[in-house]
């Protein structure tokens, strides 16, 4: 390559850095949002004290064994908290966390989420608790089979952490999908064998499920596809997009 070529392009990327790290810096989020309580600040305490971003992210920034936690406020129940922070889970290791702490790092990340948006998606995010509602008033119908409501059990136990009906989910590099639509993708036997074995590559745990869990499981999502438009009815906001701009998360 020609010296000058050379020079020109060091100088371009020289250039688009200062301007980048010029809009990080100038960038005014922060002086916007109010500064974290004190029981928050307890919370980001025990996140670094037990090394949390080892494996999650924070505004997509830290490990990826595990998934962004900047927006995940909405979609961990108080006794999914209890359990993973106790128990652990599958990757996750147990820390025993007492429940003082669990309060502290509920408060973390609901004041966190508050923040901003963790991950740019070009998707407008839907409100995970309107959606799991929608999604369980629609399974609490008479006419709903009962292996499907059993499945529905199992999936609220075990996959709102990291999946939402109608978005994909980012969670780092990897992305949870739609599973409204899985079953498009997948056989049942190719579902099967995602619960069971997981895929580690993409952060899905493994499910050491009995097969009667696993056939209700996939069940509750052939039912999920095909009430999926009658469950979008009832919320607004599917599908819609969103300006974002490239150099910061709003």
């Amino acid at each position: 390559m020609h010296l000058g070529t050379r020079k020109l392009l060091l100088g371009s990327l020289l250039a688009a850095f200062c301007v980048q790290t010029s809009l990080v810096y100038l960038d005014p989020t922060a002086d916007e949002r109010p500064a974290l309580s004190e029981l928050a600040l307890t919370g980001r305490r025990i996140w670094h004290r037990h090394n949390c971003q080892v494996c999650h992210q924070i505004y997509g920034f830290g490990g990826f064994l595990g998934p962004d936690l900047t927006n995940a406020a909405p979609r961990l129940t108080r006794a999914r908290l209890d359990e993973i922070l106790t128990q652990g889970n599958a990757q996750m290791p147990a820390f025993h966390l007492t429940p003082a702490e669990i309060d502290a790092v509920q408060q973390f990340l609901v004041e966190l989420d508050r923040t901003g948006v963790g991950v740019a998606r070009r998707a407008r995010p839907l409100d995970p608790a309107a959606v799991h509602a929608s999604v369980a008033a629609q399974v609490a119908r008479p006419e709903t089979p009962a292996e499907v409501r059993a499945g529905h059990a199992t999936f609220t136990t075990l996959c709102t952490v990291c999946h939402v009906p109608f978005q994909a989910t980012p969670l780092g590099l990897q992305t949870a999908p739609d599973l409204t639509t899985v079953v498009d993708r997948l056989s049942d036997q190719a579902i099967h064998d995602t619960i069971q074995a997981g895929r580690p590559e993409r952060g899905m745990p493994a499910w050491a499920l009995p097969e009667g869990k696993v056939a209700e499981l996939v069940a509750f999502l052939r039912w999920l596809k095909h009430e999926r438009a009658t469950l979008a009815a009832t919320l607004t906001g599917v599908d819609d997009t969103q300006p974002l701009p490239w150099w910061e998360f709003k």
